[in-house]
């Protein structure tokens, strides 16, 4: 989409922009621009009708105000044309403001809310079948390594696979965000967060969203302070059925959940390079790599995959 095309889409939406800023693609699909004139801003999310809807998005925002938690605004909806215009948040996301001056006090404040979502009641959601998490975690085998780089280590993966859908299985299932990581985490003008991008929110394992937080794709994952705020995640937790998680065992979902995002988001980022061309985000995978790895329980392991992969990966990398 073009400048003029987002102008257009505004005008059709019943609201007249003077002009148009990209903000973001998404893997979905989706794109987002600010528009605006020189009394307000909005942002428009347009999504192929061909692809997909906003239905989910428009339940699960009026789900979350219902349960008291800060959602999203949805100030006009056209179905046929594939358009939301939603409130302009602004541009303080986490990835961007987070410093080590304030990084602990809006961690915690972003674990507030995700122990919100997690407990809220939220109408309509689907769960995760256990094959769409196998199939995600596929995408890492069968196109990050052999279809990206060329590498088949077909045993290696299938056990890391294996052990952690059998890990996921057991591990507690609750609302699950699917992309809790900082850039979809704004700091609003009133200094509370607020969760974007939540359309494919569904029940899920609790490990997936603590390791899009603490776990970030952009820095190097540093386990002393994961642990630090798994404590204070586990002193936040209010179960319904009175059980109370050691930060031990909230370390273990947090791993698993780990290394299933991270399998997934390899495979998907180079699906998106190999199939259309989207080079933007190839510069992150060698720290997805190298997080995904941190997070392997079993040392040889670790290094065997380390040994194979990691100067393909970054051979590769600089070729593009």
């Amino acid at each position: 989409m073009i400048e003029i095309e987002a102008i257009r889409l505004s005008s059709l939406c019943d609201f007249n922009a003077d002009y148009a800023s990209p903000l973001k693609n998404e893997a979905s699909g989706r794109e987002y621009w600010r528009v605006g004139n020189k009394k307000e801003s909005f942002v428009l999310c347009y999504l192929d009708p061909d692809i997909g809807d906003h239905s989910n998005f428009i339940n699960i925002s009026e789900s979350l105000k219902s349960n008291d938690i800060k959602a999203v605004n949805i100030i006009h909806h056209n179905y046929e044309l594939g358009v939301t215009l939603q409130e302009d948040l602004g541009n303080d996301d986490l990835l961007t403001i987070l410093n080590e001056a304030n990084k602990e006090e809006l961690l915690k404040k972003s674990i507030d809310l995700l122990v919100q979502i997690q407990n809220a009641d939220i109408k309509n959601i689907k769960e995760f079948k256990y094959s769409d998490l196998v199939n995600q975690m596929n995408l890492c085998k069968d196109v990050f390594l052999k279809d990206f780089l060329n590498i088949k280590i077909d045993s290696l993966i299938d056990y890391l696979i294996s052990l952690t859908i059998d890990k996921l299985k057991i591990h507690p299932w609750t609302n699950c965000h699917f992309d809790f990581e900082r850039r979809n985490l704004i700091l609003n003008k009133y200094k509370t967060i607020t969760a974007i991008d939540y359309q494919d929110m569904k029940k899920g394992p609790i490990g997936i969203d603590m390791a899009g937080l603490l776990i970030d794709h952009y820095y190097h994952s540093d386990q002393n302070n994961i642990k630090s705020l798994l404590k204070y995640y586990s002193n936040s937790l209010n179960w319904k059925n009175d059980i109370i998680f050691t930060e031990e065992e909230l370390f273990e979902f947090l791993r698993y959940g780990c290394l299933q995002r991270n399998m997934r988001i390899l495979g998907t980022l180079a699906n998106l390079y190999l199939l259309h061309g989207r080079s933007y985000r190839l510069k992150d995978l060698p720290m997805i790599f190298q997080n995904l790895v941190s997070m392997i329980p079993e040392e040889d392991i670790k290094e065997n995959i380390v040994h194979k992969v990691q100067p393909i990966l970054l051979e590769r990398i600089s070729q593009i």
